[in-house]
């Protein structure tokens, strides 16, 4: 597959998911199944800051050993992290 198609698959789980929790009223922001050692996705569904992303971010690259980098803000609700050594 290739990326587009992947960011689209990812992006319609990510908005079913975003749904749920918006029907739910009690998600707060998710790391997705595309986090793994090298980057983490957020979905938001609560009004976190990025600096309070950054902060998860950083907890979950530490993991790996590495550092959270802010990537990119796909939409008002995926943010992504570069895990970077």
């Amino acid at each position: 597959m290739n990326r587009k198609a992947i960011l689209t698959q990812h992006l319609l789980r990510s908005a079913t998911l975003a749904a749920l929790c918006g029907a739910l009223s009690a998600c707060a922001t998710i790391y997705t199944d595309a986090s793994d050692a090298n980057h983490v996705t957020f979905i938001q569904t609560t009004n976190e800051s990025r600096a309070d992303l950054e902060l998860k971010a950083k907890a979950y690259c530490l993991q790996y050993g590495k550092k959270a980098v802010y990537k990119e803000t796909e939409g008002s609700m995926i943010t992504v992290f570069n895990c970077n050594p």
